[in-house]
């Protein structure tokens, strides 16, 4: 098998070396002194070895290999854990496998126990078990191949093997099960962490057979009743589909064939077998509490790793007190140093090589430098990074302690006494970088390590024509003047210099489509910290002068004690602002498009498929072969990670009403795509939802964590309007139709002129949408200024905006100033008066700064019902309503519009009255008399006719506005059907329920509204 045999080649020294304590190729950890080494298992699975220290590694004594499979949405340094600090991810506090595993080892001193960590993870199949058992039709010998590898490593050791896993890592367990037809001998423990999810009896009868063919085999299960745990009052699991039912099958399989004691109390049933080596612990769980990880936390590797041993219990007690925090290490593995490959002797000095240059072709020339750096004809004291250490804010201004390596000079060839720095062009350099595991710093980092560099030398530009600013000879004479520069300071050799070169940089502007393929570069800084140099791409790439320069930094940096790669910060819409000080996430951290892997997922959408799933609707892109999603129920946190097909990418399983939230990745066989925005949608019962949640909030201001449907979708949960959500491309695309529901919520945040609100399609798709009688709710702080400022708009523009959005445009801020209102009040009077006084975000409440927000005049019959606090309305409002028959129509419509960001007002009570009082508003002129009824108590009446054949007519009274819902159960308390599921006014409804399709029999209906429920029952006569 190719990736075992590579994997024995990397490590054939160990082989050689069972005299020796110390592993060859593994480093040595700051933390106790462990020998550890991460590397990539092919295909698409990271390895990490932790072996105890080389004080501590017996090679005369056993070797206990341990393969722990992570559970999804895990990684590997998330589950070797580390001590908490503020703004940490919670995942690195969860299971402490290091710290546990060093627990053991204070207790187990026969055994040499070696932890090998096992995280599925690449582009198609992100921290996920059972999504690479899906994807690799051949998963079982891999797995297979992985195992076997290691025990072939480390061979001289006399090893065995341990299985073990959490959650979905269960799946790399099972997966070698799958591989022969039983259990191999020289596997002597299998252990499971709340992880049998896809246990079944064939497995037990090989688990069977395994355990009864050996003294020295242990069993250890640890699993709790997740059949009744509840999140937001809905169950985790099916049934059948959770550990609790599953390992309970495995009890009662193996009851077949040994003896167990069960001993059951308020907190475990165990079940005990094949004296103490079969132990299976089931957690109690009268508080239907979700107790999936705390298991593990609670000991529980410790528990597995020793039960049916003298040690078990021994320090520790299962479900206690953590017995390992003094174990807990300060900081996560740290990041992988850059690698240069050793010096060839024989190579060419810095001048021998400089002057062998000459006369080449750029092409030519570009080849023989980096050959020359590939094969490591490097100084050695570029070979020794300088660390650096910063804090920098993301774009939400949150901000992070990081820690960087850089190199103390340019890039170049040579000797530490006689050395060039070699400028060349930015697709050699990039190719350099990646060779070596490094990266080109932003212009934000060019700055700050030269702040930081101790050696600041002032610039020296040369009067040369500028054919020879482009030659080898100038390059070589400029690096001379350099190196006096740095001779007279009287520093030594390898400190950080700055002022010498202009960088080339990574940048958004590496994919400016006005000048694609240049080259990027910012610097040059002047001795008053001013650089020479602003960032530009004027130049094209072939374009190579002696002022430009290559410093590169390790790919990897420390972000608040956590490893992150340079480049995955720098496409997340969020984090890109801690190491760049450009507008926006980048595309393209590089100059070499690495892969064809497929462009971000921006023409989407969210709807409902059935009463338990989601379609997520994609725009056909022929370089997306399926897409990775990222679930969750706050926007906020995606915990849920799933790969489904492009041709059929709908989410199953789902509870039906309850609101979740989506971001994509486009994936294929060469990569994956940055992140998408994050849409929602809601699974009904039938039918399609009413409401539309449109994000066309694209622009990259600061603080868009393009996220904030989360604020509309929570403000339609509590008011109990359903709802669908799609990406503006995706309605101008026609994955989407405004028609189809009944109303469309625009959520548009600052998009101004550049990206604009309303494009000349989407006017059309909104006009139309308005005329046929629909319901517009929109608000963002720039639409009058995109559509309606004094010059620029056009005439289309003009009319969309005054007749149909129903404003005119006054200022872009209150008295034309920027940053100084922010709070806005309903007018009395109107329909919208009630709402307390909405405070909306400054750039401190998790939002965008809304520095400019919009001044308008209501316009063409719309009604004013909003101002801001402390201008009056003679100056302009903020909110316009209107309801009628707009230009063109054939039937009432309506619009409610704000002149600024409704997700940005920050709290969320006020959000919720104020679009109950829009749905309100949009119901009420939706009514037959056009006037909103008059209010009743509540009432359900009892159907008529009853009994009924096949449909009946239910009406009921409600006497506070509120959500409504009206569902219809069988005799067993099955929902048939979901009649009413939206907002209402008070006053009196009546709804038809046709009961074709339904057996004979007794239904009830119910009726919720607020805080009361009635119920009626009905009788169906066929």
């Amino acid at each position: 098998m190719t990736h075992r045999l590579s994997l024995i080649l990397l490590f054939a020294a160990v082989q050689c070396a069972a005299a020796l304590s110390a592993l060859p190729g593994f480093s040595v950890s700051p933390y106790f002194s462990e020998q550890v080494k991460t590397f990539v298992f092919t295909p698409e699975v990271r390895l990490h070895i932790n072996a105890p220290s080389v004080a501590a590694f017996d090679p005369a004594k056993p070797t206990a290999l341990v393969f722990y499979a992570l559970p999804n949405g895990n990684t590997i340094e998330m589950t070797v854990g580390k001590q908490l600090k503020a703004g940490d991810d919670w995942h690195y506090d969860i299971q402490h496998i290091g710290a546990q595993t060093r627990f053991v080892r204070s207790k187990v001193k026969d055994t040499n126990v070696v932890v090998i960590y096992c995280e599925a993870n690449a582009a198609s199949v992100p921290l996920s078990w059972p999504t690479w058992r899906s994807k690799y039709a051949n998963d079982a010998a891999l797995v297979k191949g992985i195992v076997d590898s290691m025990r072939t490593l480390f061979a001289p050791y006399a090893p065995y093997v341990v299985l073990s896993s959490h959650s979905g890592g269960g799946g790399f367990e099972f997966s070698y099960f799958d591989a022969a037809a039983s259990i191999p001998a020289e596997v002597k423990r299998i252990t499971f962490l709340d992880a049998t999810y896809n246990y079944d009896n064939a497995y037990g009868a090989k688990i069977k057979d395994w355990l009864l063919g050996g003294p020295d085999r242990h069993l250890s299960v640890l699993a709790y009743n997740d059949s009744i745990a509840l999140l937001n009052g809905q169950p985790i699991v099916s049934p059948t589909g959770g550990t609790w039912y599953r390992t309970r099958q495995m009890v009662s399989y193996l009851s077949g064939f040994m003896t167990f004691t069960t001993v059951s109390d308020a907190s475990f049933i165990t079940h005990t077998a094949l004296d103490g080596r079969v132990k299976i612990l089931l957690k109690q769980n009268p508080a239907q509490a979700i107790l999936h990880t705390v298991q593990v936390e609670l000991n529980g590797f410790i528990q597995t790793m020793l039960s049916g041993t003298p040690r078990e219990g021994s320090g520790y007690t299962y479900y206690g007190a953590r017995a390992y925090t003094s174990l807990v290490q300060t900081s996560a593995v740290l990041p992988v140093p850059m690698q240069i490959p050793a010096r060839p002797a024989g190579s060419l000095t810095g001048s021998q090589f400089m002057n062998s240059l000459t006369g080449l072709s750029f092409t030519a020339r570009e080849n023989a430098i980096y050959a020359e750096l590939a094969k490591g004809n490097v100084p050695d004291f570029l070979r020794t990074p300088v660390k650096l250490q910063s804090s920098f804010q993301d774009a939400n201004g949150v901000s992070h302690a990081v820690v960087y390596e850089v190199m103390p000079d340019y890039l170049a060839v040579g000797t530490d006494t006689d050395y060039c720095r070699v400028p060349m062009g930015p697709v050699t350099a990039q190719k350099i970088a990646n060779l070596f595991g490094g990266v080109m710093p932003t212009a934000k980092l060019v700055d700050d390590i030269y702040a930081k560099a101790p050696l600041k030398v002032a610039p020296l530009p040369l009067s040369v024509p500028d054919a020879d600013k482009v030659t080898p000879a100038t390059f070589l004479s400029h690096n001379g003047m350099i190196e006096q520069q740095r001779l007279s300071s009287g520093l030594p050799l390898g400190t950080l210099m700055g002022g010498t070169k202009k960088d080339v940089v990574i940048s958004n502007k590496i994919t400016d489509p006005t000048r694609p393929g240049n080259v990027v570069i910012y610097g040059w800084h002047q001795l008053n910290g001013t650089p020479i140099q602003p960032l530009t791409n004027i130049h094209s790439a072939s374009y190579v002068d002696y002022s430009h320069g290559v410093r590169l930094m390790n790919a990897q940096i420390l972000v608040d004690s956590v490893t992150r790669s340079v480049k995955t910060m720098l496409t997340d819409a969020v984090q890109y602002k801690v190491l760049s000080n450009e507008t926006g996430a980048m595309t393209q951290p590089s100059y070499v498009k690495e892969t064809n892997a497929p462009a971000v997922p921006k023409s989407f959408g969210v709807r409902s498929e059935s009463p338990t799933s989601l379609r997520v609707v994609v725009k056909p892109d022929t370089n997306a072969s399926e897409y990775i999603v990222y679930m969750g129920k706050d926007g906020l946190t995606f915990t849920d990670t799933l790969t489904l097909p492009a041709a059929a990418a709908v989410i199953t399983g789902l509870q039906t009403d309850s609101v979740y939230y989506v971001r994509l990745r486009a994936s294929n066989n060469a990569g994956v795509s940055a992140v998408s925005e994050a849409l929602a949608g809601v699974p009904i019962a039938s039918g399609t939802a009413p409401a539309l949640i449109v994000n066309g909030f694209d622009r990259a201001s600061a603080g868009n964590t393009y996220n904030f449907i989360r604020q509309h979708a929570g403000a339609f949960q509590a008011n109990g309007m359903r709802f669908a959500s799609a990406t503006n491309d995706a309605v101008t695309d026609g994955l989407f139709s405004l028609g189809n529901h009944t109303i469309a919520d625009y959520i548009l945040g600052d998009e101004s002129t550049a990206d604009e609100t309303f494009s000349a399609a989407e006017q059309t798709l909104v006009k139309a949408f308005l005329q046929g009688g629909g319901d517009l709710f929109v608000s963002g702080c720039e639409i009058g200024w995109d559509l309606d400022r004094p010059s620029v708009p056009t005439a289309a523009d003009r009319d969309f905006f005054n007749n149909f959005l129903k404003m005119k445009y006054v200022a872009d801020a209150p008295n034309n100033t920027k940053q100084t209102t922010y709070q806005a009040e309903v007018l009395s009077g109107t329909p919208f008066a009630g709402v307390p006084a909405m405070a909306f975000d400054n750039g401190t409440h998790g939002t965008i700064d809304v520095q400019w927000p919009d001044v308008v005049r209501a316009n063409g019959g719309g009604v004013p019902f909003a101002k801001y606090t402390g201008l009056d309305t003679a100056s302009g409002v903020s909110g316009v309503c209107f309801a009628g028959v707009f230009p063109g129509g054939t039937a009432k419509g309506s619009v409610v519009a704000l002149s600024f960001p409704f997700e940005t007002i920050y709290t969320k009570s006020v959000r919720d009255q104020l679009m109950g009082k829009a749905l309100e508003f949009f119901a009420a002129a939706n009514s037959v008399s056009g006037e909103p009824l008059a209010p009743e108590r509540f009432t359900l009446h009892q159907n008529y006719p009853n009994p009924f054949n096949p449909s009946t007519t239910i009406s009921y009274s409600i006497e506070k506005s509120g959500p409504v819902s009206l569902i219809v159960y069988d005799a067993l308390g099955r929902e048939v059907r979901q009649l009413v599921a939206t907002h209402q006014p008070a006053g009196r409804y009546s709804v038809t329920f046709d009961g074709a399709s339904l057996a004979s029999g007794v239904y009830y209906c119910v009726l919720r509204a607020g805080r009361n429920q009635a119920t009626r029952k009905m009788l169906l006569v066929r």
